[in-house]
């Protein structure tokens, strides 16, 4: 009797040796230069801010006082966000800046910053956030 040869559908997950070790550690892929141009053409959003957040300047003078790392964007966008099936493990991309890590030490802080980066996303708006020097963001002013 002759045999014959299955194939096995295409994994969808990847093996443990590929898979990151840890919880929450996997990382975003930067998007294609089309799926990037498809993204942003879905939004239609052309409209901009015409104020900026309130004491900008000043929360960056306070911050070199008092030696505190944490840098602060302001005037940027969100262009692409980026989530996996794991525990508090979201992502959002800016230009000139990169992937940036949303802050995941509580589920109330990692939902407020995921809303707010979903949002800025939606509707293109302009945004200013905190990162620290571990590369996550901690706040987000959406205007």
């Amino acid at each position: 009797m002759a045999k014959t040869r299955t194939t096995s559908p295409a994994r969808t997950t990847p093996s443990s040796a590929e898979a990151p070790s840890g919880v929450g550690l996997t990382e975003p892929k930067m998007p294609t230069g089309e799926q990037l141009a498809a993204s942003l053409a879905q939004t239609g959003a052309t409209a901009e801010p015409t104020q900026l957040p309130p004491g900008v300047e000043g929360a960056a003078a306070a911050v070199a006082d008092a030696g505190v790392t944490g840098t602060w964007h302001s005037g940027v966008t969100v262009t692409a966000l980026w989530s996996i099936n794991e525990i508090r493990n979201a992502w959002m991309l800016v230009p000139a800046v990169g992937w940036r890590k949303l802050y995941n030490g509580t589920d109330g802080a990692f939902t407020a910053l995921t809303t707010l980066a979903s949002q800025a996303r939606q509707t293109g708006s302009s945004i200013s956030f905190r990162e620290e020097t571990n590369g996550m963001v901690y706040e987000i002013y959406l205007w």
